[in-house]
């Protein structure tokens, strides 16, 4: 028998686990990038949603700053009327009309519009001008700040600019306030508050990875200062829902907000993150492989154990005994089972065995001279290889069937009943069973009602020796021999049925001339030709035994035997009493 190196599993296991180990630590590292990916997502997604929301935030802070300045002109009446003035009168009629009032006045704050800017400025550093535009003489004068005055006629091609979206520039932002007349309801001019766009750059820098734009409503781009990407373009990408990025838009006053976030870019994960991820992984494996490895050698040591116990066993010492309690699993069981069995075999032999060998030894003696010389050759030569081949497993089952038609032979009377050379016929079979294991099936079929027909003994087992010697076809596994019985009125026909090698059609003929006419060729097989001879000489020149062709191959023997139905009826009576 081959003996397989421990070693081949504990490859075939490890290459096995490892595979299972890489994958799973291999799917871990995809889910956790995917995971990291996701959750970088999700990050500047929320981020690009603060920038947006900053943003929105800083324009509305910068519209109630401008409604807050609108409004304090109205808080205060001498303020008011010095406003109005200045958008009525040019120049030197608005000093004139200022001092007058002032002299008249008889508290010392001097509230003009001069002071109003000044008060602004200081009140809200990221103004960057502020432009008043008279609708009665067309002035307009801009604050660059409380020292940097400028003054302009160019009011009404001013107002057309603002109504065309000259409310917004690049870097800038602005707010127009009309000045009414409370009086008359009369709109005198406007005041348009200009903001600087660093506070929005600042909102840029702290969520750097979405882009901010900020537009007039008609489209003008006021951040960032150079054209990167025309409204309209950022809105059929909104529209078109493409793939290539998020884009948030929000409307504040006349501005709309908006940012737009790259997918890729948003999902991209940072090389250190993969790195430390692979990292783990690597760890991961590495540890898996050391644990695998401890355990495989655990585990095939055991097997070695018991492999060693196996080849003990088969060079006969049945005395082996195998650890059994270490960890309570199946191999501890196999142990077990295997210590079981060798003190159950050895106990067998001991007491059942060898009695029976030296029995069938004794009987064996004394069949020599009745028994075929060549059946006895093979049944042993069977029983010896089979106790090579299998450590003396099934000798005990060999010797019975052996024992069985020994027994038929010796102690039976000459005439039987068809179950019981049925019987026989079995366990003959049993032996080549064993012998040529795996290579054939046999049947053997008695119906209850033909159980008890009568018959003379030991007609079946030359004709089945017969086609071990001649028919089985050895280099095939499909072997197969059938035998059952049939009765026709007062004849009962024996069947053997095989699929072996046959016999040629001209041989075939011949050996049935011979069988008919009872010839006997001393030269060749005997045994078909005895069953034949005893046949017609127990129940006439019409019986015995008949060659047919099988199909689709192999051989029909057909053995003819007369019922005798008082004999019949004489063993049913002799077996019931």
């Amino acid at each position: 028998m081959e003996n397989k190196n421990p070693r081949h599993l504990f490859h075939k296991l490890f290459l096995s686990y490892s595979a299972v180990l890489i994958l799973i630590v291999g799917v871990l590292i995809l889910y956790f990038i995917s995971s990291s990916r996701t959750r970088m997502l999700e990050t500047n997604q929320d981020y690009a949603g603060k920038l947006c929301g900053e943003a929105v935030l800083e324009v509305n802070r910068a519209s109630s700053d401008a409604d807050y300045l609108h409004r304090a002109i109205y808080q205060n009446d001498s303020e008011l009327q010095d406003m109005l003035n200045y958008f009525r009168y040019e120049t030197e009629e608005y000093l004139k009309r200022h001092l007058d009032t002032y002299a008249s006045s008889n508290t010392v704050d001097n509230k003009d519009i001069y002071s109003y800017v000044e008060n602004a400025y200081s009140a809200y550093p990221d103004i960057k001008k502020i432009e008043l535009i008279s609708y009665t003489n067309n002035k307009t004068t801009v604050f660059y700040s409380e020292n940097d005055i400028r003054v302009d006629h160019n009011g009404r091609e001013r107002r057309k600019e603002i109504l065309d979206g000259g409310l917004a520039s690049p870097g800038s932002y602005s707010f127009q306030k009309e000045i009414r007349n409370p009086l008359s309801m009369r709109i005198e001019g406007c005041i348009v508050f200009t903001f600087d766009t660093g506070t929005i750059t600042a909102i840029q820098e702290k969520y750097p990875m979405a882009e901010l734009y900020l537009y007039y409503n008609n489209g003008n781009q006021v951040y960032p200062e150079k054209d990167s990407l025309l409204l309209k373009d950022l809105q059929q990408e909104d529209a078109g829902r493409k793939l290539r990025s998020y884009i948030q838009i929000q409307s504040v006053e006349d501005y709309i907000v908006a940012t737009r976030l790259d997918k890729h870019t948003a999902a991209s994960i940072p090389v250190v993150h993969i790195l430390a991820i692979l990292a783990i992984g690597a760890v991961l494996v590495i540890a898996g492989e050391i644990l695998i490895s401890s355990y495989l050698k655990r585990l095939t040591k055991r097997l070695d154990g018991i492999i060693q116990g196996m080849d003990q066993v088969q060079t006969g010492n049945l005395k082996v005994q195998l650890p059994e309690n270490e960890n309570g699993d199946e191999l501890d069981m196999i142990s077990r089972h295997f210590n079981l069995m060798c003190q159950e075999l050895e106990s067998y032999i001991q007491k059942s065995y060898l009695a029976e060998i030296e029995q069938q030894n004794a009987e064996m003696q004394a069949l020599q001279s009745q028994i075929n010389p060549h059946f006895l050759y093979n049944t042993l030569e069977a029983i010896r290889m089979k106790a090579i081949c299998n450590g003396d497993r099934e000798v005990g089952k060999m010797l019975y069937s052996l024992a069985v038609t020994f027994r038929s032979q010796l102690k039976e009377a000459d005439v039987i009943t068809l179950m019981q050379e049925m019987h026989y016929c079995k366990k003959y079979l049993e032996l080549f069973e064993y012998r040529y294991q795996g290579k054939f099936r046999s049947s053997v079929e008695c119906s209850p009602e033909l159980s008890k027909i009568p018959v003379i003994k030991f007609i079946l087992q030359p004709i089945i020796e017969n086609y071990f010697i001649h028919g089985i076809r050895m280099e095939e596994s499909d072997n197969e021999i059938r035998i059952y019985a049939r009765r026709i009125g007062e004849d009962l026909y024996i069947h053997v049925e095989d699929n072996g090698r046959g016999m040629p059609g001209e041989d075939m003929e011949n050996k049935n001339r011979e069988l008919k006419n009872n010839e006997m060729d001393t030269r060749k097989s005997i045994g078909m030709t005895n069953v034949n001879r005893r046949l017609k000489a127990a129940y006439g020149d019409t019986c015995g035994v008949f060659l047919k062709a099988n199909r689709p191959r192999g051989m029909h023997v057909i053995l003819l035997v007369k019922v005798k139905e008082r004999e019949t009826d004489e063993k049913s009576n002799a077996g019931g009493g």
